[in-house]
């Protein structure tokens, strides 16, 4: 906000904000539609095939292999995040509250984690991690979860912080199974979200543990084909378990919706060296650069009992969207209607699915930093309702 502006004038502009938010009033999920919902984001995952120089190797097919059927039985695209390599709290909290642009909360915030609260849900956090880092034991307080457990207070009775880089994701996924089993009939419905640990950068240059690519076959440096094996060792456990855990939840008889999504791109070298050594574009001038920068994968998947509960299908092409955009997508695939802000996102995110805090949009499938007719217009509404929520709806929150 321009320091410009009178007090008369940000009441004005505030009360405008107010008008157009409460044109949008909150709807609730439908008794009898409320079903857990359960979101995973996973450690640097991204889907290397996407890649010209390692899709034609059967070796690293056969990696992703599992994830592209899984693909096919859920509803997915892509993510376009706002950071590569670290920073993962940008994708996390932008799912979590819808909000395109946030500073660290210091207080507490208005957020989808509390419209599930409202909705009777009790929200869960997990994260074998520590506590301290992003501040998220306090944040996760904040946005209104009920109960956050991190390695420090949970986990790390089960795996040690460093065995938890290259092997939580079973430890997590028994924790979540846990998490639903334990519910009973009389419990409210569950928001259950988790941030995976494992697979998180660097990965060793000097040595590897499973071999996929190698110089000869690649004419590539062992430093390169090191960082690549060790990734995609890791990420070849992580959809393992992935599968596992829709595999257990579609034996269960607990209708779950399940949404799965990559934070950021991964560390490949220092400076990206394995990035250039392996010719992906990196240039942000370029479309083909900033997806091979910012692009990660998403699916939504719900198990049999909550497609009879919801009597929706869960499959098809959801597209290229912002991380503000995930929840809603994930409401519009269980047939929910949300609350006002999330109803004013679909008209934003139906004219710009891209919303970046550096003002990069997308318009017909093309980026663009200058949108044209009624999407600029919807464009700065949502950015004045985001505002206002950030800005004049804490004291609701607390």
């Amino acid at each position: 906000m321009s320091d410009i502006f009178t007090v008369n004038d940000l009441n004005l502009w505030y009360g405008a904000a107010q008008a157009l938010l409460e044109s949008f009033p909150d709807e609730d999920i439908p008794e009898g539609e409320k079903v857990a919902v359960m979101g995973v984001m996973l450690e640097a995952f991204c889907d290397l095939t996407d890649f010209d120089a390692l899709t034609g190797f059967d070796t690293v097919q056969e990696v992703y292999a599992p994830w592209h059927a899984l693909e096919e039985q859920s509803l997915s695209g892509r993510l376009l995040t706002n950071i590569f390599a670290g920073g993962t709290v940008d994708t996390e909290w932008g799912f979590l509250t819808g909000y395109s642009e946030h500073e660290e909360f210091r207080s507490a915030t208005d957020s989808f984690v509390r419209y599930f609260k409202a909705q009777g849900y009790d929200t869960l956090y997990r994260h074998p991690g520590y506590s301290w880092f992003y501040n998220r034991s306090n944040v996760n307080e904040y946005l209104g979860f009920d109960e956050s457990v991190f390695n420090d207070t949970g986990f790390g009775d089960l795996i040690s912080i460093s065995d938890a880089l290259y092997h939580s994701d079973k430890v997590l996924v028994d924790y979540l199974l846990n998490d639903i089993d334990s519910r009973t009939e009389t419990d409210d419905p569950l928001f259950l979200f988790s941030v995976s640990y494992q697979n998180h950068g660097p990965y060793p240059s000097e040595t590897y543990w499973e071999e996929y690519v190698t110089p000869e076959k690649t004419g590539w440096s062992m430093e390169s084909c090191c960082v690549v094996n060790n990734y995609l060792a890791g990420i070849r456990s992580t959809i393992e378990q992935m599968l596992r855990l829709t595999r257990e939840l579609d034996a269960r008889d607990e209708p779950v919706v399940l949404v799965l999504f990559g934070d950021h791109k991964p560390w490949l070298g220092n400076g990206s060296s394995v990035y250039a050594e392996l010719g992906v574009s990196l240039d942000l001038s370029t479309q083909e650069g900033f997806y091979n920068y910012f692009s990660t994968p998403y699916l939504i998947y719900a198990n049999k009992a909550a497609k009879a509960a919801l009597g929706q299908d869960f499959t098809g092409e959801g597209g290229d969207i912002s991380p503000c955009f995930l929840m809603e997508r994930l409401f519009d695939a269980c047939g929910w209607t949300g609350d006002r802000f999330m109803q004013l996102q679909r008209a934003t995110s139906a004219v710009s699915p891209l919303m970046r805090e550096d003002g990069w949009r997308m318009q017909n499938g093309q980026l663009t930093m200058e949108l044209e007719g009624a999407a600029e217009d919807e464009n700065g509404r949502y950015l004045r309702a985001q505002y206002y929520i950030e800005t004049h709806l804490k004291e609701d929150a607390s």
